[in-house]
């Protein structure tokens, strides 16, 4: 059986492909003009620093951090992803304890009130836990890596109690909580335009501001092998998400009220390859005036899957 659902969410800037185990219906400060790096596979990379040592919150660094304890307890497990809601707000970091390279293992969500991810010395992205990993392997679950237990009241509350997290508004926290995601998923996302294009970009990042919540997308289109793509960023205000569901799968694409030219048009504010430009006020206040232009509006019904 195939269904379809549309839904315009002002912050949910992204599309993801998910099978039900990703669906739920359920800095530190640095010396100034420093650079750090970060390791990427086997790629040392610069992380995105101005000259005070303000840093961006990528999504794509943060899924690569660990969790650590205190003292030299060091690595106990690590960061494998962020649960998010609607509005793009973070609700949970998600662990991976045990298996190998984050496949298999023991899938631990922690309420963001508990901790949130930070950078090292070294630029890496850590959640510092005040537990050893024997500790952490008491917490509560997700088997298989589902994320149905967090809309079960039952199982929210017995690990709000372990992470010593005090509820916040209903028991699955605030913001639009009818709907969560894995951030893992908005990578690559394919972006349609209001022209019904298939595709006019991709989603190659999310922006998080220091809290975590998402406020951009970097949509990227053109390019060979990565090399030479246009990037642009935009507000998550400016795109909409479509939900298709086959049976128990699940296929949610970003679709934005821009078509193919307006996007890919030589006067749209583009990064040129440099994410810096994004702790320029001057070049955000033309991103935000670019996507809050007249715009054709979407169509179809806004609808919960």
């Amino acid at each position: 059986m195939r269904t379809l659902f549309q839904l315009s969410a002002s912050a949910m800037a992204f599309g993801l492909f998910l099978t039900t185990n990703g669906i739920g219906q359920v800095v530190q400060d640095r010396p100034a003009g420093e650079r750090p790096r970060t390791e990427t596979g086997n790629t040392a990379v610069l992380v995105d620093t101005d000259q005070d040592g303000e840093a961006l919150h990528r999504v794509s660094e943060i899924l690569s951090g660990e969790a650590r304890g205190p003292g030299d307890e060091g690595r106990i497990a690590a960061i494998s992803d962020m649960i998010m809601d609607g509005e793009g707000r973070p609700h949970y970091i998600l662990l991976s304890r045990g298996g190998v390279a984050g496949v298999g293992g023991d899938k631990i969500a922690v309420p963001v009130q508990a901790a949130k991810p930070t950078r090292d010395g070294d630029g890496n992205w850590i959640l510092s836990l005040p537990m050893t990993g024997d500790q952490l392997d008491q917490a509560p679950t997700l088997e298989d890596g589902k994320l149905t237990p967090l809309k079960d009241q039952n199982w929210v509350q017995a690990n709000r109690q372990f992470f010593q997290v005090d509820a916040d508004g209903d028991e699955t926290g605030s913001g639009d909580d009818s709907f969560f995601f894995r951030a893992s998923a908005l990578k690559d996302a394919q972006v349609r335009g209001s022209a019904g294009d298939d595709s006019i970009a991709n989603v190659d990042d999310v922006i998080l501001n220091a809290e975590c919540m998402a406020t951009h997308a970097i949509l990227g289109y053109g390019g060979v092998a990565g090399i030479g793509k246009n990037q642009v960023p935009a507000p998550f205000s400016a795109l909409n998400l479509t939900v298709e569901s086959d049976d128990d799968r699940y296929r949610l694409i970003v679709s934005t009220n821009m078509t193919k030219e307006q996007l890919q048009s030589e006067t749209a504010p583009k990064l040129d390859g440099e994410y810096l430009r994004m702790l320029d006020p001057t070049f955000m206040e033309q991103v935000d005036a670019y996507f809050a232009a007249d715009r054709p509006a979407a169509t179809g019904t806004t609808v919960r899957p």
